[in-house]
């Protein structure tokens, strides 16, 4: 996920209506695996720092809201069952939240004026595409891992 967010970028222009958080999505398919949250939440700050470091060059920006997300994931997943809907609802909250959360931080900072069509213009361009990875990427990850046995964890 981490190096298809790259690869995909590179494929489709800025504007487009398919911006990739695959990273970010990730996160919610990995969830069930962990049996501590607290490991969880440390994937989740590497990653956000990898993903800062790598993507946008900044420290610790995104290390704290995928740690957010993180948060939002696993309180979520508790409140709901193991399904397809579940996973779309988890999904766009997660990017909801996600951009909100960056949208706010970018404007606190300086980096961008508030406006209210940039932030929901990045909300929607992000959901088609990452809901259609999500539900194939659940789909291999419970194919490989009946396949090789490793189970979820009994947190649902």
């Amino acid at each position: 996920s981490f190096l298809l967010d790259g690869t995909f970028s590179n494929i489709l222009p800025i504007n487009s209506i398919f911006y990739p958080l695959f990273t970010l999505v990730s996160l919610i398919i990995v969830y069930p695996y962990y049996s501590d949250n607290s490991n969880y939440y440390k994937f989740s700050v590497l990653m956000g720092s990898l993903y800062d470091l790598i993507y946008t060059d900044t420290f610790i920006f995104y290390g704290i809201i995928f740690l957010i997300i993180a948060f939002i994931i696993s309180k979520m997943s508790t409140w709901f069952a193991d399904n397809y809907l579940s996973l779309i609802i988890i999904t766009l909250t997660s990017i909801v939240s996600f951009k909100t959360f960056s949208y706010m931080l970018m404007v606190a900072t300086g980096n961008m004026p508030f406006n209210v069509q940039t932030l929901l213009k990045g909300i929607y361009s992000s959901i088609i595409v990452n809901i259609i990875y999500v539900i194939i990427l659940n789909m291999v990850t419970l194919f490989l891992s009946k396949k090789l046995g490793i189970r979820k964890s009994l947190r649902y």
